[in-house]
């Protein structure tokens, strides 16, 4: 008997010893949850100020900003600045997170659970040709990646098992696009004067450089080897997907401002930085990119089926009168008698007091049926259907028209088409005017001082044109625009520049005459109004 009671009873005391110790570590040594439990994590929320953001983008732009600038200056924007800062903050609690876990006791024992003695993942003792087994074990990874997925989007996912450049080895993040930009002679940012010792402006910077070169990183050896590996820093890769949206977002509210302005080159500017920023490039109108994009272009889609506007009647004149909506079949008699009277209106002259004019041009898409067949294979690759993946598509082209007068130059009188247009902005108190400083507002009242360059400088209206249906082949573009307030012949230039492919802008010239027109009486007609309402008056009287 007493054999057994001396083993038992050293079993009893080792147990005992490894218990206190193991209860002594643990009060000792805070564990890495504690740890970090007592940090207190930043919160994910930004304070905006929208005003600012609109005030401090208008006046850091000007008539002579280059793509790079503008695209600088929406990257540097102060709301841009405090989201990335907020994005830093953010990867840094990260970074601690993971540090603390990473100092656990390598000794520490995993088990936390008498179920976790008894389980082995090994599988040894599975059958191989087991065919419940093989669809439980693929069951189970779907599962676990559906976890995963939904952790990440509901904000719930293990920060300590994300992989983190300089932390796990061979992940990729921003120190590596940083690497790359330095290769690529694009880092430091060319030509910006601001600070780059601001964490923040430097990240945004690097993620614009970054998206101007995304065609050399994308197709990086070392990227495209990490990615399918998921060794891609997120907190970096993922940022750079909500920077692209807001940076889209600014370029579309300083186009809006550069139109407000009647600028012309600002806003051929900000339309280059725009297509530069969405394609991926440094540079619109390099002549090896241009090529790089039409060669793409025919190997893709072949020649004659590359994306171009092919221009068809050209109209300029007093507005058309409208055409019925109802079906041809019981229409026919409307549509030719619409179709005289737009006849009679093209041939009438246009003056000076005419309420506005009618730029109509017929425009066909010589893309239209291989861009539609390319969608329907893309939709049958991915299983999406047709009649939803074609709602996604859309093209935008935006139209500019300047206009100058033949044999002569607009006087400062001429409110629709002269120079006084920002001198009324400021007597009316508009809103973008009063945002803009001294300086902002000088540099653009001298874009128009000089009469020689001011018509090619300034802009008589702008228009978004977008195409929402990748296979409509044809359709009529109609703008409305002021008329001249000077009689004369006058040159109007027509832009037609696309706002997704490289080198298929087109542009056009229209002529029209412009007399003189009969001034309407309407301060006449309300005094005669006024006299016969007083007549009735003393009648009633007597």
């Amino acid at each position: 008997m007493e054999s057994y009671v001396l083993p038992l009873l050293a079993v009893a005391i080792g147990l005992a010893l490894l218990v206190f110790r193991l209860a002594s570590k643990s009060s000792s040594k805070p564990s890495s949850a504690s740890a970090a439990s007592s940090r207190a994590s930043p919160d994910n929320k930004v304070q905006l100020d929208p005003a600012g953001e609109a005030r401090y983008l208008a006046n850091q732009l000007r008539p002579t900003s280059t793509p790079l600038d503008i695209l600088y200056a929406a990257a540097t924007s102060p709301d841009m600045l405090a989201i990335t800062q907020k994005h830093l903050d953010l990867r840094e609690d990260v970074v601690f997170k993971k540090l603390e876990a990473l100092k656990k006791d390598p000794n520490e024992s995993n088990v936390t659970s008498m179920e976790d003695l008894l389980s082995d993942d090994s599988g040894w003792a599975e059958e191989e040709d087991d065919a419940a087994t093989a669809a439980a074990k693929k069951a189970a990874l779907q599962k676990e990646k559906e976890a995963k997925q939904l952790a990440a989007a509901t904000g719930k996912e293990d920060v300590t098992k994300l992989k983190l450049e300089g932390i796990d080895d061979g992940v990729l993040g921003a120190e590596w696009v940083k690497k790359q930009c330095e290769t690529l002679k694009c880092w430091p940012p060319p030509h910006f004067q601001g600070d780059l010792s601001n964490p923040a402006v430097e990240r945004n910077l690097l993620m614009t450089m970054g998206r101007l070169h995304a065609k050399q990183l994308n197709t990086h050896p070392e990227l495209m080897k990490a990615g399918p590996e998921g060794n891609i820093d997120r907190t970096y890769f993922n940022s750079t997907l909500e920077f692209r949206g807001r940076i889209g977002q600014l370029l579309e509210a300083a186009l809006k401002m550069a139109c407000t302005l009647k600028c012309y080159r600002l806003s051929n500017s900000i339309l280059d930085a725009m297509i530069m920023f969405k394609i991926g490039l440094m540079d619109c109108t390099d002549e090896k990119e241009l090529h790089w994009f039409k060669d793409m272009m025919l190997r893709q889609y072949g020649e004659g089926n590359t994306p171009k506007l092919i221009f068809g009647e050209q109209y300029l004149g007093v507005p058309k009168p409208p055409v019925s909506s109802e079906s041809e079949n019981d229409n026919e008699k409307e549509a030719k008698k619409n179709e005289i009277a737009a006849m009679i209106a093209q041939s009438k002259q246009v003056t000076t007091t005419d309420d506005k004019m009618s730029l109509e041009i017929h425009v066909t898409r010589q893309h239209a049926e291989s861009f539609t067949k390319e969608k329907l294979a893309m939709c049958q690759k991915q299983g999406i259907p047709p009649q939803i993946g074609m709602q996604t598509y859309k093209e935008s082209w935006f139209i500019m028209v300047r206009a100058k007068k033949i044999g002569g130059t607009l006087s400062e009188s001429d409110v629709n088409y002269g120079n006084d247009f920002l001198a009324q902005m400021k007597e009316s108190g508009h809103k973008l005017y009063e945002m803009l400083n001294g300086e902002t507002a000088q540099a653009f009242h001298e874009e128009f001082e000089e009469k020689n360059s001011r018509d090619e400088r300034r802009l008589v209206v702008a228009w978004p044109f977008e195409v929402k249906n990748v296979a409509q082949k044809a359709g009529r573009v109609t703008m409305n625009l002021m008329p001249p307030e000077e009689e004369g012949r006058y040159e109007f230039s027509v832009i037609f520049k696309s706002m997704d492919f490289l080198g298929v802008d087109e542009e056009f010239v229209l002529e029209l005459d412009v007399k003189k027109g009969v001034e309407k009486e309407i301060v006449k007609e309300e005094e005669e109004d006024e006299e016969e309402e007083e007549e009735v008056g003393d009648k009633k009287n007597n």
